[in-house]
């Protein structure tokens, strides 16, 4: 049995999730917490008529999705809400519905399966890192400002893979 990870987008645009019997949908209660019009309430509660589940993420997976996107750079790029879907992705082993890149980039290096739903999926994973505007210096992705000279960093892409 497949089971798909239905982030926010998925109630905010509206879209159909795959409604086989053999199929389990799930999402987070922190994703219920984005719903805020009743568009995207409504398909919200039709997906939990058709037998959807909201669960919490297991904290100690919380934890191993934001020690691997501060690895990968994502980490200021991606919510509460974000990591939650991700880790519970991971847990189930689970397609994860989102049109969210850094989702998807970080989703993709876990090794975890991504299915666009109006946006084409990522062709690229990336690392990120940053460079610092006055002496050009390079940095792991959480320095802010330069050590050296002071300036603000900014974000670089530090390595890239293309995905097949």
């Amino acid at each position: 049995m497949s089971v798909y990870v239905a982030d926010s987008s998925v109630f905010i645009l509206g879209m159909p999730l795959p409604s086989q019997v053999r199929n389990r949908i799930i999402t987070t209660p922190e994703v219920v917490s984005e719903l805020v019009d009743i568009k995207s309430k409504m398909a919200f509660e039709e997906a939990i008529g058709s037998g959807m589940e909201v669960e919490p993420p297991l904290a100690n997976l919380l934890a191993e999705v934001r020690s691997h996107a501060s690895r990968t750079g994502d980490i200021e790029r991606l919510s509460d809400t974000d990591i939650g879907i991700i880790a519970k992705a991971l847990e189930h082993g689970g397609i994860l519905y989102t049109d969210d890149y850094a989702i998807q980039n970080v989703a993709k290096s876990l090794r975890i399966k991504t299915e666009p739903i109006l946006q084409d999926g990522i062709k690229e994973t990336f690392e990120w890192g940053r460079r610092c505007k006055g002496c050009g210096r390079r940095f792991e992705s959480d320095v802010r400002i330069c050590p050296i000279c002071g300036s603000e960093t900014k974000g670089y892409k530090k390595s890239r893979k293309v995905l097949r």
